[in-house]
């Protein structure tokens, strides 16, 4: 008897070693990134001997910085555990590596993992899969979370029902900054600020003389998203800081459906959007319309503003100059209508279109320029702006006076032919580089005459727009009774 209990004992203890090296081995291969899943699987099994789990040989390996074998680790685990699955799928989010993070979110989700659901969502917003999103959230619309990415959601695709379904559940969840923030943006009000069809024209026009601003021009600001409407109330809290702010007012931005607006350009083309959907508004008091969008080049047409969601505040003041009548000084389209023959009258505070050469008696010729200069106030005597030429007198401020205000060639026209632009400075501003300071002297330019130059309102596009499909007598209608200037 005492032989087998020591053939016994010895046995048990054979046993044992065996496990303890085999399980030395194992934890080794887990280091090494080199177990297989069958081996996983024993010490697995063996965890109830060693009183370690997977998850603690998981965090034991993240604390070491020992990513490799986390890695290899956590594929294994992530097979039964949706957290595992998760912290791979922020893994490869965090590497860049999107499908592979997409692989992993989609199985934590299957296996019922809520924050899962949240980062898959994000990732699909950011590639524009706007499909995929709402299966996802829908069912977890109670998690606070889920329901602010779904109204961000709804903003983009312009769900208004589901805006108007959620808005008390919104209002009475831990969200309810981003109610009053939508407040703030009109999000909510969508149908009252809508009119109907009939009669609408002279309803909404009627509603121009309730303007009481006292800047000289004032610009309704609206976004088709969230990050838009966000991005425009950035723009005008730095706006606030820059000297053209006491001459324009920016109204806080409000929200319109994208499909409202209908805009129809590609990434690298200008904006461009459908302007007969600003009839349908009765909430606009001011000249002129800012449209924030998701993607496109920024420019001016007419009444309208169109920037995109990305574009920088030095754009915003650039495209604002066009309002108040400042033309680009950058080379324009070969076609552009101020390029095409010299100027009848004065078109603009900051530039003049004329021709190169004159021929004649140089003080008269001077007279006569000088007559179609806006800035010719601000220029000496002493200052000249014609020089001898073959062909008579050649018009422009010699380089000697270039400190000077005088007439100095733009490149504005030039792609065009037989004409020349020229500004009132030699340097290079805002109005050829968005990222250069608009010259002090340009406003004292604006203030010779602030309301000299404007571009017309924005009912000058509704009634573009109204011509291009056929409908003249509505066309004439809008012109007719706009109130503006």
């Amino acid at each position: 008897m005492n032989t087998f209990k020591k053939l016994l004992i010895s046995l048990v203890i054979l046993i044992l070693l065996s496990l303890f090296f085999l399980i030395v081995s194992y934890n080794e291969k887990i280091d090494n990134a080199d177990i297989t899943r069958k081996q996983l699987d024993v010490l697995e099994f063996l965890d109830l001997f060693t009183a370690t789990n997977t998850d603690e040989r998981l965090a034991k390996l993240q604390a070491d910085h020992n990513n490799k074998a986390w890695l290899h680790l956590a594929q294994y685990h992530a097979e039964i555990s949706s957290n595992t699955a998760y912290q791979l799928g922020i893994y490869f989010l965090n590497n860049q590596d999107l499908n592979s993070a997409i692989l992993w979110f989609q199985s934590a989700v299957r296996q019922q993992h809520i924050e899962a659901r949240l980062a898959l969502s994000i990732v699909y917003f950011d590639l524009q899969k706007y499909s995929e999103i709402q299966p996802l959230l829908l069912p977890i619309i109670s998690n606070e979370k889920a329901l602010a990415l779904l109204y961000r959601l709804a903003l983009y695709q312009g769900n208004l029902s589901f805006i108007d379904t959620y808005k008390s559940k919104l209002r009475q969840s831990e969200n309810t900054a981003l109610y009053k923030e939508l407040e703030q943006y009109s999000v909510f009000n969508h149908n009252k600020d809508a009119l109907q069809n009939n009669n609408v024209i002279s309803i909404n026009l009627k509603s121009t003389s309730a303007l009481t601003s006292n800047c000289s021009v004032d610009v309704q600001l609206f976004a088709t998203n969230l990050a838009g409407l966000r991005h425009g109330r950035a723009l005008i809290s730095s706006f606030e800081q820059h000297k053209l702010s006491k001459y324009i007012c920016l109204q806080a931005p409000k929200y319109i459906p994208t499909q409202a607006v209908n805009c129809q350009h590609s990434v690298v083309e200008k904006i461009s959007c459908n302007a007969s959907v600003w009839l349908t508004r009765k909430d606009i008091t001011t000249r002129y319309i800012g449209l924030i969008v998701e993607q496109g080049k920024a420019n001016v047409d007419n009444g309208i503003m169109y920037i995109d969601q990305n574009d920088t505040f030095d754009v915003l003041v650039h495209e604002l100059s066009h309002f108040i009548g400042f033309v680009d000084e950058y080379p324009l389209p070969k076609q552009h209508q101020k390029c095409q023959q010299v100027q009848g009258e004065a078109f603009s505070h900051n530039l003049v279109v004329l021709s190169e050469s004159y021929q004649g008696n140089k003080k008269s010729l001077r007279e006569s320029i000088l007559s179609q200069i806006p800035w010719r106030s601000l220029i000496k005597d002493t200052t000249p702006i014609l020089s001898k030429s073959e062909q008579g007198w050649q018009l422009a401020t010699p380089k000697a006076h270039q400190d000077d205000i005088g007439l100095f060639i733009a490149d504005t026209c030039l792609n065009g032919s037989n004409v020349q632009a020229f500004k009132p400075i030699s340097g290079r501003t805002k109005l050829e580089y968005f990222e250069l300071a608009l010259p002090e002297i340009y406003v004292n330019l604006f203030l010779l005459a602030p309301r000299h130059y404007l571009m017309p309102s924005y009912h000058y596009n509704i009634s573009q727009n109204l011509v291009e499909k056929g409908e003249f007598s509505d066309a004439i209608k809008v012109l007719q009774v706009t109130l503006f200037d």
